[in-house]
């Protein structure tokens, strides 16, 4: 068994390493300095993280007391630890000049949180690992470089969300690193998938935003 569990945490890792990569790769070619396209970045961030309590709040709530007590407590940490996280977009969101009656929730933002609520429910509730592992290692990677240039761009009240997850992340990457290494195969196997899938569906709601501004440019234009 501890094979095996070797081999799909290596799988994992793997899986997070390249989905990683690739996104921090296209992160430094991105317009930040386009203030509408951060703006947006902002909004749909809000959008899907009102959903992260619930969403682990869901998951702990199925987790059994005889075999899983220690992950239910600790999903239970974790969602005290995000409570409120929604708040610092939306006051970045202000301080850049907007609010979210300016951005709507792009569909490839649903599509990227929506599924979580369905592989919790019929799947397995450590599924949403996969989706919770990729947006910390994402946010310990691009947060602390991200925050430094908005800051210099927009100024510091701007960027309160990338700041503080640039700071909080590291510390929750090396819990749930631990955490994943006492579960069985079958739960590395459906949180890796979770994590790839994650993965895509992230970038396209980042190719959407960038669309979104390159599309009001031309009507702006037209």
């Amino acid at each position: 068994m501890d094979k095996m569990v070797d081999a799909k945490m290596d799988q994992l890792k793997a899986a997070l390493n390249q989905s990683v990569s690739m996104i921090v790769n296209s992160y430094e070619n991105m317009p930040w300095d386009n203030k509408e396209f951060y703006a947006n970045y902002i909004a749909q961030t809000f959008y899907y993280v009102r959903h992260s309590t619930r969403m682990l709040a869901t998951s702990a709530g199925r987790l059994s007391y005889e075999q899983q007590q220690n992950l239910h407590l600790r999903f239970l940490k974790h969602l005290g630890e995000e409570a409120g996280h929604e708040k610092l977009a939306i006051n970045d969101l202000k301080a850049l000049g907007y609010t979210l009656n300016d951005f709507k929730e792009l569909n490839a933002t649903r599509c990227f949180y929506e599924p979580q609520y369905f592989k919790i429910e019929h799947k397995d509730p450590l599924a949403i690992m996969g989706y919770i592992l990729y947006l910390e290692v994402l946010a310990q990677n691009i947060c602390p470089p991200l925050s430094k240039k908005l800051t210099a761009l927009y100024g510091k009240k701007t960027a309160t969300f990338l700041i503080v997850h640039g700071e909080e992340d590291p510390h929750h990457v090396e819990e749930a690193q631990k955490m994943l290494a006492t579960l069985p195969p079958e739960a590395l196997a459906i949180i890796t998938e979770n994590l790839e899938q994650s993965s895509f569906a992230f970038n396209l709601m980042m190719k959407e935003i960038s669309d979104s501004v390159q599309l009001a440019k031309w009507k702006k234009a037209a």
